[in-house]
């Protein structure tokens, strides 16, 4: 059965009790989607945002590496942009238009989401690299899209590393994640881990993130 999971911000924003206009106040905010959706280098000039892997088995921020494929607006013949280890696929993308996957089960990706997938071997991980000083507030959600095969993910939201929170997911499930007055000062780092469970068979993943100050 077709099964769309797309969660917008404003969807998340709306399940905390707050509006859009809260935001739109807020000196600085940092937006996954909308801040990558554009790229075209690996790592834009300015951009916060960086995308890597952990295949040391060990999960500390030392062992966070770059991953080393790029692709904008065209990734494995899709309408996306994306970065990648083609040898473990360990990848995260952002897609330009609606993608429909439609073998061992299906599920959709919107425009505009962010998806990611843990490697073989290897953890996926998002990091947010603070161009600020002082506190900032994290919102977002993780959610296993692919219900149909697979045992889920496991993810974390990381501080260097100290774990902030964490959560295992079932196929098909979801969680959102927050945490407020998180103190950053600049080049210090905030991570987002997707880890594999018994198998990284259908372990495709989507994620909102919005850090504010």
């Amino acid at each position: 059965m077709k099964k769309t999971i797309s969660v917008s911000l404003l969807g998340l924003l709306a399940l905390f009790g707050a509006s859009m206009s809260a935001f739109a106040d807020t000196a600085m905010s940092w937006n996954l989607a909308r801040d990558v959706i554009l790229a075209k280098e690996s790592t834009p000039q300015g951009s916060p945002w960086s995308f890597m892997q952990n295949s040391s088995g060990v999960n500390k921020a030392e062992n966070y590496v770059p991953l080393p494929y790029f692709k904008a607006d065209s990734c494995n013949n899709l309408p996306a942009t994306c970065w990648m280890d083609q040898v473990s696929g360990a990848h995260v993308s952002v897609h330009l238009k609606p993608y429909t996957y439609t073998a061992n089960g299906s599920f959709t990706i919107a425009a505009g989401d962010v998806a990611f997938h843990p490697g073989q071997n290897s953890q996926t991980v998002i990091r947010w690299t603070s161009p600020v000083v002082g506190e900032v507030n994290i919102l977002g959600r993780v959610s296993s899209i692919h219900s149909s095969c697979g045992d889920g993910v496991a993810w974390s939201l990381n501080q260097g590393d100290t774990v902030l929170q964490s959560g295992s997911l079932g196929r098909g499930n979801g969680a959102v994640f927050s945490a407020s007055k998180v103190p950053v000062t600049k080049g210090s780092a905030l991570y987002v881990v997707l880890d594999k469970k018994a198998n990284y068979v259908c372990d495709t993943s989507t994620i909102d993130m919005l850090i504010t100050k």
